[in-house]
């Protein structure tokens, strides 16, 4: 081999560890920058624990739905029906409530599971792309939300606490250490089990991962009912959050679990991003809003905003696989 022919091995093998770190920062830098200006646009109340407590419970529903998006994306795969489960598995949840808060959660939990399951059957046994595969459960999920509850609301008739009647430990609501738990299951199954590296793996690249001996039709399958899982726990903290349920409750809320994971600098095409990235997201999408608020603009241009950003960095997110 020529000098002109020697390839420099370490480069291309720190290549999206590098990029992950460049990403990484700037979701600290973008972070930092927001905190000062709430800081400032509050007058100084931003930074109180009150108010910081509740950015995270009001970002506990889309926190929870972006873990289940992030393994999905990770593999290289997307879930466009998770709003939708959330959604059916709340009014579920409901409809079962005059049997004891323990059969109605069971009852929500089930139909996450079920319906990722179905997401998995038909990605792996079917052989549908994932985008096909979810938006048909999308529209199923959404129909049935409205057949179980007749296209009504359904409240709560007796307040079901999270957690051995509880839904406070001192002043944190459960719904935050609930979703933070579910994070750091995650993390775990990424970050120290096979099945994570396998997850990376398949992502990076599905021919290799087959060649290396994974299975990946069984990681595939299990990574759908895991999100359609982290779904049904969304649908839980949302009859925690508001009391009630509809159909069009998870309209939004595919898109507001993909926000988090872009701007946490999960690529798209999978294989590089983590948990603890779509965190960093979440806050920043959390701050945002909370900024917003605080200078009272209009929603509309609050979602420009967020839209704006998104972009943004996705198209640093690009410069930086690019190098």
């Amino acid at each position: 081999m020529t000098q002109t022919d020697t390839v420099e091995p370490s480069a291309h093998r720190e290549s999206p560890f590098r990029r992950l770190l460049g990403v990484r920062s700037l979701i600290v830098l973008l972070l930092v920058i927001l905190l000062v200006a709430a800081q400032i646009a509050s007058g100084g109340t931003f930074m109180q624990p009150r108010n910081l407590l509740n950015i995270l419970a009001q970002n506990s529903i889309t926190g929870t739905l972006a873990i289940g998006q992030t393994i999905v994306i990770l593999s290289g795969g997307i879930d466009l029906s998770l709003g939708s489960i959330t959604a059916l598995s709340s009014i579920v949840t409901l409809s079962l409530q005059d049997h004891g808060p323990l059969v109605a959660r069971l009852g929500g939990l089930g139909v996450g599971l079920g319906c990722g399951a179905i997401n998995g059957l038909l990605v792996v046994v079917g052989r549908v792309p994932p985008f096909i595969a979810t938006l048909g459960m999308m529209q199923a999920a959404l129909g049935m939300t409205y057949i179980v509850s007749n296209g009504y609301p359904i409240y709560e008739t007796d307040h079901m606490a999270l957690v051995f009647g509880l839904d406070k430990i001192g002043p944190v609501p459960l719904i935050i250490f609930l979703w933070l738990f579910v994070a750091l299951v995650a993390w775990v199954l990424l970050a120290l089990t096979r099945f994570g590296a396998s997850v990376y793996a398949i992502g990076g690249n599905e021919r290799t991962a087959i060649s290396s001996g994974i299975k990946v039709g069984q990681v595939k399958f299990f990574i759908y009912v895991i999100a359609g899982l982290c779904a049904s726990v969304a649908g839980i903290i949302s009859i925690n959050r508001l009391g009630y349920s509809q159909p069009t409750i998870g309209a939004s809320f595919t898109l507001d679990s993909i926000a988090p994971v872009v701007l946490g600098g999960t690529s798209l095409l999978g294989g590089v991003g983590g948990v603890i990235s779509t965190l960093g997201g979440v806050l920043v999408s959390g701050v945002l809003n909370n900024l917003m608020v605080l200078l009272g603009v209009n929603i509309y241009v609050e979602q420009i905003v967020q839209g704006a950003i998104i972009l943004a960095f996705v198209f640093l997110f690009i410069r930086f696989q690019r190098r």
